[in-house]
């Protein structure tokens, strides 16, 4: 039974009861070869105590077992069964073969203690698990003479960048007393920033310090995010500053709902917060190294030689491979370029090729060696070994270097295709709370008369393009050139607003402007609608109140029409998601500029003619409004008349005539006064 029992040498720690957590420097084990019954209790005084703890207890005799003394089978040292009955017990004595401690090359005399610890992998139910250990003290005298020097180590528990919220556990070689650089006294330290550390090891070789181990940080930084809006529900893009960025819809924990600098949110109907955060990454190395394994240019071996080789870096030795000659005990063996231990593996592994698996954390430091370590009878070597083809150094990535052989750079001894590891670290900052607005769109109830369908007799205007079936579904300004902000563009007749008649009745497509209070010049929201007969302005459903995509404040309204000229409020108004009333027919309700609208009996209306489209109401001269319905119907018989949606149709009845009754190119002239042809009228709006 092999590891029935481990035995390994160790220096006792300040303010450590318990010997199996002191650190160990050399190990060794006990080859068990049977279980049976050599000596009884009575007959061999303080084999049997009732404490475990060496030089402690008090002797128990065949007695305190009472009936149930000799109770179980006694087979002997049987092929398949093997046992000890209660009150009995086997010796393995230090005279048997198999029971050892190496001590490598390094280890100094002095004050030290065995720690013997029986079945160590638990493999057997015991009454008691806590008391199967033993340590007593012993003296070493006869190995490197004691206060010789030589140097210690810091091993790392991670990579030796830190991120925020991360810690690092620094572990000194073992020694008896430790001073740190941060003041610690303790083996070990926990650390969570950047720096450099050091300690210096009071140990049995004397007082020896490490090399200094430099933690640098890794910082993710906080990523400033942009917050936007939209009016009404919807999708909001959000954004932010960052080389790696995630969102989440919480400001701790939760699921990742995007990545990326820029993120749409899902449709929202409220105000909602995002929150992203930065990451930042420090990747790992794993890679295979050393010499690949071969069955060329060598021969097996069992010379005692190292490979020497540099550690720039902290990293994890995970495998590597062996080609063995022969089954059998093998030692792996890490020591630092002075010879301490820094870690070892006992294996037991048959002829052939074999992957040792060792995760063996090693410190930086320069001419580090490791071998198969050969050093007793129950150990043997016989590893292919090459003596010729190679190349050194054997690159580690950006950690180390296998640098050559204990004997020089002509042979490389025993261990191919190294497997070294260091670990990803991963640095995330704090996150940024980034807001999508859900703005309500402001509202507004206008009203509005075209002078060109306007009946002043009965104060409505005519709908005879609807009756004629001539309005477009779909608004007709951006086809006409006209520039759309703020969700404006592309509204589309919903419902049945065409089949309504009377003073309800749809009489044409408008186009509604917000512009800025500061600069009213500068259009900040469109919305294309329809007005009714008697000149209420309706959404594209025929019903509903005008709205805009832009949030509360005071805009100047504009209003247009495809043949009339336009007018503007003379001042900004306060709009909200409430609708506000605005009467542009009323002659109180004052307009930008002079003479921006006509008055038609008491009712103010929007100049008809514009037939061009230019802002400018004109009968004669270049790009004048008369010569494009002559050329409408036809440009050479005058009496020719022509019907359908068109900008000629100055009084919208669905027929375009340039002489006769309820003709288009007479509102021009009146206009533009009829005794003065050559004036011209200009729109008001800036």
């Amino acid at each position: 039974m092999n590891g029935w029992t481990t035995m390994t040498l160790r220096l006792a720690q300040p303010g450590v009861t318990d010997p199996t957590q002191w650190p160990i420097v050399a190990t060794g084990g006990k080859l068990g070869f049977c279980l049976t019954n050599l000596y009884t209790c009575s007959g061999s005084p303080g084999y049997c105590k009732d404490d475990h703890r060496y030089g402690l207890g008090n002797n128990i005799l065949n007695t305190a077992f009472g009936n149930n003394y000799a109770l179980g089978s006694q087979p002997g040292c049987s092929d398949d069964v093997q046992s000890i009955v209660v009150g009995k017990g086997d010796i393995y004595d230090e005279g048997l073969d198999g029971m050892w401690i190496n001590m490598l090359p390094g280890l100094c005399n002095g004050q030290y203690h065995i720690v013997a610890m029986a079945d160590p992998a638990n493999d057997f139910i015991e009454s008691n698990e806590n008391n199967n250990w033993t340590s007593l003290p012993i003296t070493l005298a006869a190995q490197t003479a004691a206060n010789n020097g030589g140097t210690a180590n810091i091993f790392c528990s991670g990579s030796t960048v830190i991120a925020p919220s991360e810690t690092r556990v620094l572990t000194a070689s073992p020694g008896t007393a430790y001073s740190w650089n941060t003041g610690a006294t303790s083996r070990s330290i926990t650390v969570g920033a950047a720096g450099t550390y050091s300690c210096t090891v009071t140990c049995p070789c004397g007082s020896l310090a490490t090399p200094s181990l430099t933690l640098t940080s890794l910082v993710a930084p906080v990523p400033v995010g942009s917050g936007a809006s939209n009016v009404g529900p919807g999708q909001v893009s959000l954004s932010a500053t960052g080389s790696d960025l995630h969102w989440f819809d919480v400001a701790s924990g939760g699921s990742e709902v995007g990545s990326g600098p820029g993120f749409l949110t899902p449709p929202i109907n409220v105000t909602t917060n995002y929150w992203v955060e930065n990451r930042a990454s420090s990747p790992g190395v794993n890679l295979n190294a050393g010499r690949a394994n071969n069955t060329t240019q060598g021969a097996y071996l069992s010379s005692k030689q190292w490979l020497l080789f540099d550690a720039i870096k902290p990293f994890k030795l995970e495998s590597f491979k062996v080609r063995a000659n022969s089954i059998g005990q093998r030692h792996f063996v890490l020591v630092d370029r002075l010879g301490n231990l820094i870690a070892e593996k006992y294996i037991e592994i048959p002829a052939g090729l074999n992957t040792i698996v060792v995760n063996w954390d090693v410190p930086a430091g320069v001419q580090h060696k490791i071998s198969a370590f050969d050093d007793n009878t129950e150990v043997v070597r016989d590893l292919w070994y090459n003596n010729a083809g190679n190349t050194y150094p054997y690159s580690l990535g950006t950690i180390g270097s296998i640098t050559g052989a204990s004997d020089g750079t002509t042979n490389y001894y025993y261990l191919y295709d190294w497997v070294v590891s260091t670990p990803t670290v991963n640095a995330v900052s704090a996150r940024t709370q980034v807001t999508a607005t859900i703005v309500n769109p402001v509202a507004l109830s206008m009203n509005v008369k075209l002078e060109g369908p306007f009946d002043v007799d009965n104060g409505l205007m005519k709908d005879d393009l609807r009756a004629g079936g001539l309005i477009p579904m779909s608004e007709p300004y951006s086809a006409l050139g006209f520039a759309q902000l703020a969700g404006g563009g592309g509204e589309v007749i919903t419902g049945t607003p065409l089949l309504t008649t009377g003073s309800n009745a749809i009489v044409d497509w408008v186009r509604v402007e917000l512009r800025s209070a500061p600069s009213p010049n500068v259009v900040m929201a469109t919305r294309q609608a329809l007005v009714q007969r008697d000149g209420d302005v309706v959404s594209a459903d025929g019903v509903s109140p005008i709205t805009f995509g832009v949030g509360a404040g005071n805009y100047y309204v504009a209003v247009r029409h495809r043949n009339h000229l336009g007018c503007m409020t003379s001042a900004a108004i306060p709009l909200t998601s409430v609708p506000a009333t605005l009467d542009l027919s009323g002659i109180a309700t004052g307009t930008w500029g002079t003479n921006a609208r006509r008055a038609t009996g008491s009712v103010m209306t929007l100049w008809a003619g514009n037939a061009v489209l230019n802002g400018q109401l004109m009968y004669v001269g270049v790009a004048n409004d008369r010569d494009p319905i002559l050329q409408a119907v036809g440009g050479v018989v005058p009496t020719n008349t022509a019907t359908g949606y068109n900008g000629t149709d100055v009084n919208l009845d669905g027929v375009i005539k340039y002489t006769g009754i309820n003709n288009d190119r007479d509102p021009i002239l009146v206009n533009v006064g009829s005794t003065q042809p050559n004036n011209v009228l200009t729109e008001q709006i800036p």
